[in-house]
């Protein structure tokens, strides 16, 4: 018989492990049967692989440092430390997902597309779990009624992969870490990661072309501006010496000369120094070279993904365990807890 837990607004311990000897063997029987049902479930669902890739982005070009870069950079608008992007933020948009899902990968010894391999699967309501069922008439309800049966494949594979990619990042070491968790067939992640790599690289590479003729637009402005500067300054001075052939004798002719020289001098510095930065952003510009590097290729996990059968069984048995125990203390609440 169940006696009282709480007596005189105290826990009685000796109660409370007298409740749980009496409740012990019915807890110990439904926790058995619920790690029954996770092993049936643990062999008959569909196992998870999944693939790991590993690199760096903190990559600097060292060469597009010079004398008066610093100078250049605050004065004529330029600004060497390139364009900075979120790999994920990339990974989120709609660029990468299309790009990923309309390539080509082996599937069953076929080479089809992941929106041939998902996208069929949209309209899908034959299933047993009542919140994919949800999900799936919810998104045909939504669907923009302008949408043609392959974009409806092409928007539904995109969801699905965005699904099954996660992405970290140690800001400080600049390592990114990129897993893709694919059900049934154990290569198809090792493949989308394989993609996934030359995508994010592609797309750096794109970044700092683009960067660089757009520099070397700016620059050659720069470059006809100063230009056109030293050679009216050197016309000055030349029109000086004409007229004044006896300056030398007058300080402020003197004077006026060493002006004009120090503007020729400032135009000839930048111009030269322009000029170099026009160079090295044309050799950017067609610079193809890795921005981001390797640490781990593509790596196929040896193990399943997921939790294994001996934590699940374990986990299982004592959350079963535990509930079953809170369950029997609320039926008999009543006798259990009151105060004298």
């Amino acid at each position: 018989m169940d006696k009282p837990i709480i007596e005189k607004g105290y826990i009685n311990f000796e109660n409370l492990v007298h409740f749980i000897r009496c409740h012990l063997k019915s807890s110990i029987i439904y926790s058995f049967y619920a790690i029954v049902l996770f092993s049936v479930y643990f062999f008959i669902k569909s196992p998870a692989y999944s693939s790991k890739l590993t690199f760096y982005t903190n990559y600097n070009n060292a060469n597009q440092s010079f004398l008066l870069s610093p100078f250049l950079g605050d004065i004529a608008g330029l600004d060497d430390t390139g364009l900075n992007f979120s790999v994920s933020e990339y990974l989120d948009s709609d660029r990468f997902l299309k790009h990923i899902v309309e390539r080509e990968y082996q599937i069953n010894g076929k080479n089809i597309s992941l929106v041939e391999h998902w996208g069929i699967h949209y309209n899908n309501y034959f299933t047993i779990n009542p919140i994919s069922l949800i999900k799936t008439i919810n998104r045909n309800i939504m669907f923009n009624k302008n949408l043609s049966i392959e974009d409806k494949k092409l928007s539904f594979a995109k969801e699905v992969f965005s699904g099954k990619i996660f992405h970290t990042e140690n800001r400080r070491s600049g390592l990114n870490t990129v897993t893709v968790v694919i059900k049934k067939h154990p290569n198809l992640s090792k493949q989308i990661n394989e993609e996934v790599y030359i995508a994010i690289l592609d797309y750096t590479n794109q970044i700092n072309n683009i960067k660089a003729n757009e520099k070397i637009t700016f620059i050659k402005a720069r470059l006809d501006e100063v230009k056109s500067s030293l050679s009216e300054s050197e016309i000055k001075m030349l029109d000086f010496l004409v007229e004044n052939k006896n300056y030398e004798s007058s300080p402020t002719l003197n004077l006026e000369k060493s002006r004009i020289q120090r503007e020729i001098n400032s135009y000839n510095q930048l111009y030269l120094s322009l000029l170099d930065q026009y160079e090295l952003a044309k050799i950017d510009s067609k610079d193809n070279t890795n921005s981001i590097f390797y640490l781990d290729k593509e790596i196929l996990n040896s193990s399943k993904e997921g939790i294994s059968l001996i934590k699940g069984i374990l986990f299982v048995f004592v959350g079963t365990f535990i509930i079953m125990l809170f369950h029997k203390l609320y039926i008999h609440r009543l006798k259990l807890f009151y105060d004298e």
